[in-house]
């Protein structure tokens, strides 16, 4: 694997914690879709790319919207759809992300000493 697929990889993933991170901090936004990013394999079965980001459409949970106070009471006359994140997949999508990303760095490390002790020997 060359270091360029492993660039690669680390730009995807990248992408794919930008997208959990936006998911988090929009949890408490009403009607809010959650999105997550699908990979795939990168060109000539090298690295990882991203292949789309896909918007999750199913339904937040029914949440009540509640009117201004009347006499220092808060009425409930409506209601609202709340955010369709699901902090338990987000937290999965992390660590998941983490893990790749540590072993994609770890990779190019690995490369660039092996090519640093190539070149000592050759030297």
């Amino acid at each position: 694997m060359r270091v360029d697929a492993n660039l690669s990889a680390l730009n995807a993933i990248g992408l794919s914690q930008q997208v959990t991170a936006n998911n988090v901090a929009n949890a408490n936004t009403d009607e809010f879709k959650a999105s997550d990013v699908r990979l795939e394999t990168g060109p000539e079965g090298q690295g990882v790319r991203v292949s789309e980001i896909h918007k999750d459409t199913s339904p937040g949970p029914v949440m009540p919207y509640p009117d201004l106070e009347v006499g220092g009471d808060s009425a409930v006359s409506d209601v609202v759809e709340g955010s369709n994140t699901d902090y338990v997949r987000e937290t999965v999508h992390m660590i998941r992300d983490e893990n790749a990303y540590a072993a994609n760095v770890q990779a190019i490390r690995s490369q660039t000493e092996l090519v640093g002790q190539f070149i000592d020997e050759v030297a």
